[in-house]
């Protein structure tokens, strides 16, 4: 795999090129090498069951040597075949264990729409195959009761994840149906990975590279060898790159009559620094912003390419939508494109701008969990944009031809699924080899064409009605009946309707004429094969020749004859949408901001290039990948703002031989977001590119934020706000409880066994939480307990829970991983969500799952305790910053600080715990009422024997009556 730095001439282009190929090669690695593993290790499983097959009740979760978690199911069978929107979808149904029956199954997380999973086959030749679905829904054992008859088996529906592989869709499809050496299948299910996560960004990566499309500022991000790294220049809005910026959007409505709002040129860079002081000045003075965000508004409006570097709280995306407002304000009419990282981030963007005034908005994707977005999709602005008559005759003719193969499709599908010979299944072969008995099917229907709008499609529909009442003989039995039957299928009389009393059947009221005068009358056929009439012959003989036809028959064709039916109607598909493209991109020329994720840019890239898109906004930059990034990169851009902090967490990557986290990995750096890479480049000779800096913080109190102060942001102001009234109940609102009990020992065979956890850390702070919900005012939702590793979080989970000390808050990834480690039961990973309002739990959360976000009080557990020096994760120091800095009131951690003084940004955060005499073997608490009265708390059980539980507030008077706490001084003394 090449690395990220070095060009290797013989095999890699330069430049852009050479960056697309690396990119493409890292991501894919990261993503399929433990899907890999589990295949190979499903695959072993599976040869080992034909053997020894496995119990009834098997275990479905796996875990391979080399720690991939999967799950496994066993005895797939193909119940049926279904055509959807989709393409061909397959139910599959499998041996349910016990665990999993009854309702069970829809609540453990398997099978969750969009997730990946590989049908794996092992054929009588020992020959593997493995084909990758999308999951789309399970049944559990109570749906597929009728079906099976008991509650053994549970099913799964679920699509090719690559329609477009024809060979791939036959050869499955002949595998399921039996024809062919006899396969045995399993599956394995990959809850955590969704396709969408990553087949649009791979998929755009290689379309960008075959194609050699063109990216915006490849010159600066990516430039060849031959090149050096030009400077950055103003951004191109207009021929002489001289733009001037309006503020006075910004203006600050009570300031509104001291002065009016400055404007800004684009040569703000190029001005005297006392020209740029008194800007800045006047800005602060006119608007809501500091000096810190007014600085880097001028800059980001004055370079191409615009970096921003905001330290937790400091008010990342108030200066985002600042930028949004003066840019639309000023330059040409022209749609921003908002783009985050996930939809949770996008959201929170889009609603501040819309709060704001700009509503103009167009939200793309599916993504969202906020209700009022549902107006700003693109289908909803579909309903409402007037279409010309040229666009509605181009959509209308696409729609007609997809759902022309849609149809076709479901009817293949029905014949596969049917026990009996349909009409689909041997209209071909009879037109081939019998046809004048096809000619008596096609012709029982009598019709004006002009009233039929799809004549090929009626007279099939005809033939396969005709067939169907054939072959079981309903014309035999009525035959007025079965041409009432005819109209009403044809939609032109009602099914079982007689004529009125007085009426014929004459052509001109009903025009179906007698089918015994229609197909009876004598016909002139090209050759004749069939004897006589199809009509006139009577059961038993017909009977006989459905069955002759039946073993004439070749069941293998007709898959062919489905996949090929699906290929077309994937093409039909994307010949649908790019006519829906152009009409999506009239419908979003008029918006002010389109808000996508980076996932949506590479899905929708080729509408975002008709769109002419010239201002991009980029949030939570530090935490996205560089093959992320690239999909924002239209080619028309003319200004990339990209706004985070790199010293956060950086982009999550699953397999840590490919992060610059550690030695191996950092050639590679999959984890190095394009934000870090250019504004702290690691290749040789590269110089970093200017970036803007934000500096007044409205989070954390002054203690908490002067751990940032003395590590990675020495620059860091507080604003007055940040000082707040104490913690009620304890000495100190910063404190570390130091010690030395070990951690525990892993099970390296467990599922999570790389995971670590620590009783001892467990038991203080579950008990230090019982501690402040009962002696101050915090809400439960108030408090946040922050864990390095998923075996910890399950630690505090269970004995929280166990204790009844308070509810619990669990994101989804980390209730997922708990589910995999064994410490949620599948029917458990429904709970803590809707019971109790999210406000009155405490939440619970690893570090990494909690960026961006802040509690009141944080509790961190450091876990790791040994004699082997081993800090483990918490050595890097982007995850430090996510965990001392999400505090607002509050932060106490319990850890072994002599074991984290080998890390240097935790020895300064030591240093400065002692230098405000706040660490030591015990914290230090006191009665919120008699604060002379102090405790001092090194064990657990100390809370309840010697610590007051007295339910206060910080602002009440102190008590005269006497309360818990003069009782414990009494008996101590």
């Amino acid at each position: 795999m090449p690395p990220k730095d070095q060009p290797d001439n013989a095999s890699h282009q330069s430049g852009i090129q050479r960056m697309l190929d690396v990119q493409f090669r890292h991501l894919r690695y990261d993503t399929f090498e433990p899907v890999i593993d589990a295949c190979y290790h499903a695959s072993q499983q599976l040869v080992v069951s034909l053997m020894d097959p496995p119990p009834l009740d098997y275990e479905v979760r796996q875990n391979t040597t080399r720690g991939t978690q999967y799950s496994l199911f066993q005895d797939i069978k193909l119940e049926d075949l279904r055509f959807e929107r989709d393409g061909i979808n397959l139910r599959l149904s499998f041996a349910c264990p016990s665990r999993l029956r009854q309702r069970r199954l829809l609540a453990s997380g398997h099978f969750e729409s969009g997730m990946l999973m590989a049908l794996i086959g092992l054929d009588s030749r020992n020959t593997v195959s493995s084909t990758f679905c999308t999951t789309k829904m399970c049944q559990s054992t109570l749906a597929m009761k009728p079906t099976t008859g008991n509650h053994l088996r549970a099913s799964v529906v679920a699509s090719f994840a690559d329609p477009q592989d024809t060979d791939a869709v036959r050869q499955t499809l002949h595998g399921l149906k039996g024809h062919g050496p006899k396969q045995k299948f399993v599956i394995a299910a990959f809850p955590n990975l969704l396709v969408a996560g990553y087949f649009w960004i791979l998929k755009h990566l290689q379309h960008l590279s075959s194609s050699n499309a063109e990216i915006s500022f490849s010159d600066f991000i990516a430039p060849s060898s031959a090149q050096s790294k030009l400077p950055i220049g103003v951004p191109a809005y207009s021929d002489n790159d001289a733009s001037t910026f309006d503020l006075s959007i910004l203006q600050d409505p009570i300031k509104k009559g001291i002065e009016q709002a400055p404007k800004v040129g684009s040569q703000f860079l190029e001005s005297t620094l006392a020209d740029r002081n008194t800007l800045i000045d006047n800005i602060c003075l006119t608007t809501t912003l500091d000096q810190g965000q007014a600085i880097a508004l001028c800059e980001n409006l004055s370079r191409g390419l615009a970096f921003t570097q905001g330290p937790p709280g400091t008010g990342k995306t108030f200066l985002g939508v600042s930028l949004a407002k003066v840019i639309l304000e000023s330059m040409p009419k022209r749609p921003i494109l908002v783009a985050c990282m996930t939809n949770h981030a996008l959201d929170n963007f889009l609603s501040d701008l819309i709060d704001q005034g700009i509503t103009k908005v167009a939200r793309l994707g599916n993504g969202s969990k906020e209700d009022w977005t549902g107006k700003y999709t693109l289908a909803s602005l579909r309903k409402n944009t007037r279409l010309s008559v040229g666009q509605s005759t181009k959509i209308g003719k696409a729609y007609r031809c997809v759902q022309s193969f849609l149809n076709e499709g479901t009817k293949w599908c029905e014949a596969l699924n049917s026990h009996t010979l349909t009409w689909t299944a041997v209209r071909d072969h009879l037109e081939k080899n019998y046809l004048n008995a096809y000619y008596d099917f096609q012709r029982c229907q009598s019709y004006k064409e002009q009233q039929i709008e799809d004549v090929r499609q009626k007279r099939q529909a005809a033939g396969g009605f005709a067939f169907q009442h054939w072959g079981t003989g309903g014309d035999l039995k009525d035959i007025k009946g079965f041409s009432r039957d005819l109209g009403a299928f044809f939609g032109k009389t009602k099914a079982g309707s007689r004529s009125p009393a007085g009426s014929s059947d004459s052509e001109e009221d009903n025009p179906l004429e007698s089918p015994a005068e229609q197909l009876g009358g004598p016909v002139e056929y090209p050759y004749q094969v069939f004897p006589g009439n199809v009509w006139s012959i009577p059961m038993d003989v017909r009977a006989a020749w459905i069955a002759k036809w039946k073993s004439e028959l070749d069941s293998s064709s007709n898959i062919d004859k489905l996949a090929e039916i699906q290929r077309r109607y994937m093409n039909a598909r994307e010949q649908r949408s790019e006519v829906h493209s152009e009409v999506d991109a009239s419908c979003l020329a008029d918006r002010q901001v389109i808000g996508m994720t980076t996932t949506a840019c590479a899905k929708y890239w080729g509408m975002l290039q008709k769109l002419g898109l010239q201002t991009l906004i980029c949030e939570e930059a530090g935490e996205i990948m560089e093959a992320q990034t690239i999909s924002t990169l239209v080619p028309s851009l003319k200004h990339a703002i990209f706004i985070g902090d790199p010293l956060q967490l950086r982009p999550q990557v699953s397999q840590t031989c490919l992060s610059l986290e550690t030695a191996h990995g950092s050639k590679y750096r999959l984890d190095e977001s394009l934000f870090e890479r250019m504004a702290m480049p690691r290749a040789p000779g590269a110089p970093p590119v200017p970036v803007s800096k934000l500096k007044l913080q409205r989070r954390m109190h002054p203690d908490v934020a002067d751990l940032m102060r003395v590590t990675l942001y020495p620059f860091l102001e507080d604003h007055p706000s940040t000082s707040r009234l104490p913690i009620a109940g304890m000495a100190h609102r910063t404190f570390w409880l130091d010690h030395q009990e070990p951690e525990d020992a892993p099970d390296p065979s467990a599922a999570g066994g790389r995971s670590y956890s620590n009783a001892f850390e467990c038991a203080m702070i579950s008990e230090l939480v019982r501690y402040l919900l009962n002696t101050n005012d915090f809400n439960s939702g108030d408090i946040t307990i922050l864990v390095p590793y998923s075996r910890q979080l399950g630690c505090l989970k269970e004995r929280l829970v166990r204790t009844g000390t308070c509810s619990i808050a669990l994101s989804n990834k980390d209730k997922e991983d708990l589910a995999d480690m064994g410490f949620l039961d599948d029917a458990e990973q429904n709970q803590f969500r809707s019971t109790v309002e999210v406000s009155r739990m405490v939440r619970l959360a690893t570090i990494d799952g909690f960026q961006g976000e802040e509690a009141k009080v944080i509790i961190l557990s450091t876990v790791r305790s040994n004699i082997q020096d081993r800090v483990g994760f918490l050595q890097t120091t982007n995850r430090v910053n996510v965990a001392c800095s999400r505090a607002r009131n509050g932060f106490y951690i319990v850890g072994n600080a002599a074991l984290l003084r080998t890390v240097g940004m935790w020895s300064s955060i030591i240093d400065n715990f002692q230098s405000k005499g706040r660490i030591g073997g015990a914290f230090i608490t006191h009665c919120s009422r008699h604060p002379h009265l102090a405790h001092a708390v090194s064990r657990p059980h100390q809370f309840q024997e010697q610590v007051p539980y007295v339910k206060n507030s910080v602002t009440s008077p102190p008590s005269t009556l006497e309360c818990a706490a003069d009782n414990v001084a009494t008996n101590d003394a």
